[in-house]
């Protein structure tokens, strides 16, 4: 019995949002990996926003 595999897509590029922080932190995240490690990368990526959102530069 042979497995059955699902085609392989192209893994999109992360959405840029002119914020460097941001950007770096969206770019990090992995979904791709081990669902233990979603977590802790969604979490790193929300922190982030949330900084960048508390103190925006001008």
């Amino acid at each position: 019995m042979s497995a059955v595999t699902e085609p392989q897509t192209p893994a999109a590029e992360p959405p840029v949002t002119g914020v460097a922080e941001i950007d770096e932190a969206l770019a990090a995240v992995r979904l791709d990996g081990p669902v233990s490690e979603h977590h802790q990368q969604l979490s790193a990526a929300v922190e982030v926003l949330q900084q960048a959102l508390r103190s925006p530069r001008q």
